[in-house]
């Protein structure tokens, strides 16, 4: 059955709109600022976004799915990389941009647009958004705030862990409401934080380890993801596929280990298999009790509990009656 031309144009609009809502809850900002020859404050919306080479994709990208708004740039500064921004500043370009983002903004950002406009800034996202929807805009946030890389293992020199990592700060404790939406489109990882308790804003972090789940978050995210943070995750994932197998564990340990935890040699010492402490308990394992330390713990126990001497002897004259 052939697919409707105008649905499919609709759908793709839509989910366009959504990342767009998503990068605008990442990288965006909207208020009313002051001017000198203003009495009245004027509403302002922009993005910031660096670039090394070009204006940034994902700032076309934007401006083409609300359709108004200019990008200015470079600006540029010592020892940092030129930066570009969408800049909208007439109240009908920022109406604009609101009334077609809402149904996907999370609630700061529909706080700040509803002050730089002076209106209401209306109830949550809509509950009927599909999951393709909600994939857009997480992609859309990713593109605004999230990082895909490597970092040093903590007991491994020279091997790398595969990570992936979206920041998010917030004046208040509880952890901001876009990145709960976030785990729930991308089913992996944890929010870790706040981090500084000063005046500031306090900092959140959603972050999720291992190639299996970086995978289960990209297949999500990837039919929308923009082309830097696309090409910054495969090259991340095919350096950590590529770098050599972890050695894991210790041959000293498992259940061909030859000396138990206290150094006693398996050869030399009394052993027997290991057995549940009850009828029933856990099954028997391929590993050895080292009798040694049964009955050193044992000397342990008896030597802790008082008048332990004068209660066995006392058993061993009744036991002999």
């Amino acid at each position: 059955m052939a697919s409707d031309p105008s649905a499919d144009a609709e759908a793709k609009k839509r989910r366009n709109l959504a990342w767009a809502a998503g990068f605008f809850d990442g990288e965006g900002w909207a208020n009313a600022t002051g001017s000198r020859r203003r009495r009245a404050k004027q509403p302002q919306a922009k993005i910031n976004q660096a670039s090394a080479d070009v204006v940034p994709e994902v700032l076309v990208r934007f401006r083409d799915a609300v359709g108004v708004g200019r990008i200015g740039g470079p600006e540029l500064k010592e020892n940092r990389q030129p930066l570009y921004r969408w800049v909208a500043s007439s109240r009908g370009y920022i109406a604009r941009t609101f009334d077609l983002l809402r149904p996907w903004l999370g609630v700061v950002k529909r706080a700040e647009f509803a002050r730089a406009l002076g209106t209401s800034a209306g109830g949550d996202p809509i509950a009927t958004v599909v999951s393709s929807d909600e994939r857009a805009w997480a992609a859309g946030l990713f593109d605004g705030e999230g990082w895909t890389g490597l970092e040093k293992h903590r007991s491994h020199a020279g091997y790398f862990v595969l990570e992936m990592a979206l920041t998010q700060s917030s004046s208040a404790s509880a952890v901001p409401q876009v990145l709960e939406r976030f785990i729930r489109v991308v089913r992996c990882g944890r929010v870790y934080g706040p981090y500084g308790g000063g005046a500031g804003n306090r900092v959140f972090r959603w972050r999720t380890f291992g190639l299996d789940n970086v995978q289960v978050a990209m297949h999500a995210l990837l039919p929308w993801l923009g082309q830097v943070k696309r090409r910054q995750a495969c090259a991340a994932c095919a350096t950590f596929i590529a770098q050599p197998s972890l050695p894991r564990g210790n041959p000293a340990w498992g259940a061909y280990k030859t000396r138990c935890v206290n150094g006693h040699e398996y050869a030399s010492a009394r052993v027997r298999p290991y057995r549940p402490r009850s009828e029933g308990g856990r099954p028997w394992r391929p590993s050895k009790q080292c009798l040694v330390c049964t009955r050193e713990q044992a000397r342990m126990r008896r030597a802790a509990q008082p008048n332990a001497d004068y209660f066995f002897s006392k058993y061993a004259r009744l036991s002999s009656v």
